[in-house]
């Protein structure tokens, strides 16, 4: 008889699905949480731009600065829609 060859895998396969579900869960929240971030950051963007609009009287200042605030705002609202639902 021939021996039986060992798995060139180490461990069970629960265990190693147990550890992709597990490394899985790790890199979505990294994912999430840099979603968050940059959502933040196109938002306060998009904020600055728009208090900057009230202050500008030549049209065309106040035209780049409502399509830099259009752009920002498009952006943040793009990523925050990719975001689950927070319990907050």
């Amino acid at each position: 008889m021939a021996k039986d060859k060992k798995s060139a895998f180490p461990g069970s396969i629960r265990d190693q699905k147990n550890a992709a579900n597990a490394e899985a869960e790790k890199v979505s929240a990294k994912i999430q949480e840099s979603f968050g971030k940059l959502a933040k950051k196109m938002r306060e963007r998009a904020d600055k731009a728009k208090s900057k609009i009230d202050e500008t009287q030549k049209p065309e200042k106040r035209a780049v600065l409502t399509r830099r605030f259009e752009l920002y705002a498009d952006a943040a609202t793009y990523l925050e829609e990719r975001l689950p639902p927070s319990d907050e």
